[in-house]
């Protein structure tokens, strides 16, 4: 009897270092993909969209980190958000979360652009209305003060999200397999266009190894190498075109 039989090889599990290692060009958003995105999620976006998505997108924080944020990391006269843990699901039932710490195990706070918070703002106002309206009238009502949280005060995990993205990018045209990961090399993306050196951008998105922050950091900068002299070659052109061999 051949003991095999029957065995299945258990797959194994995708990992964060797996995708990373993916082809670069397909792990974030272009500037114009990026636009494109947000402009369906402010069109067709379901409740909380516009807040997960806008969020993850210019702060570059992991989407464990985004579902962890409560009431209290979020300073509004600084205008700052504190990442200092993560949450963990691991059989997607809110009710049994765990708060971990971040991935390198180190807080970190980070300056925000005024309307981002502004928009937290509003949802941190929207909850504390919610829960002195309902938490004496919904059985268990779980008083934690999570940004993202739902009507019985429990947070969103992270499959929400993803399904919510899922969705979203049906209706768009952008043939790349992209998720809520995709939002943290966008901004370093969108910070290495804007200028930023590599301590400050990895400083922002929690990384201590600078390998996945360096790969995008280089692909971005030689693109705009690439730019830079379409740009020279196309201003001066009418100097270029009296050279003749």
């Amino acid at each position: 009897e051949n003991v095999r039989t029957g065995a299945v090889v258990p797959k194994k599990p995708v990992t964060v270092e797996d995708l990373e290692e993916n082809s670069i060009e397909e792990t974030f958003f272009e500037s114009h993909e990026l636009k494109m995105f947000l402009d369906a999620v402010l069109k067709i976006g379901l409740d909380l969209d516009k807040e997960w998505f806008f969020t993850l997108a210019f702060t570059g924080m992991r989407i464990s980190e985004l579902c962890a944020l409560h009431k209290q990391d979020l300073d509004f006269e600084n205008n700052t958000i504190r990442i200092s843990k993560s949450l963990y699901l691991e059989t997607n039932n809110p009710r049994k979360y765990e708060i971990t710490t971040t991935k390198n195990g180190k807080m970190r706070i980070i300056d925000m652009d005024e309307k981002i918070m502004s928009m937290l703002k509003k949802l941190v106002t929207r909850n504390s209305k919610h829960k002195m309206k309902y938490r004496t009238l919904i059985e268990g009502f779980h008083d934690s003060d999570f940004v993202f949280q739902q009507h019985d005060g429990y947070p969103f995990g992270p499959k929400t999200i993803r399904d919510r993205m899922r969705r979203l990018m049906k209706y768009i045209d952008i043939d790349k397999h992209l998720t809520p990961h995709s939002f943290r090399h966008t901004h370093i993306s969108l910070m290495t266009e804007s200028g930023s050196d590599l301590p400050t951008i990895m400083h922002r998105v929690g990384h201590d190894d600078p390998n996945t922050t360096l790969r995008v950091y280089t692909h971005v900068t030689e693109k705009m190498k690439e730019r830079s002299i379409k740009n020279i070659t196309f201003a001066h052109d009418d100097i270029l075109e009296n050279l003749t061999f």
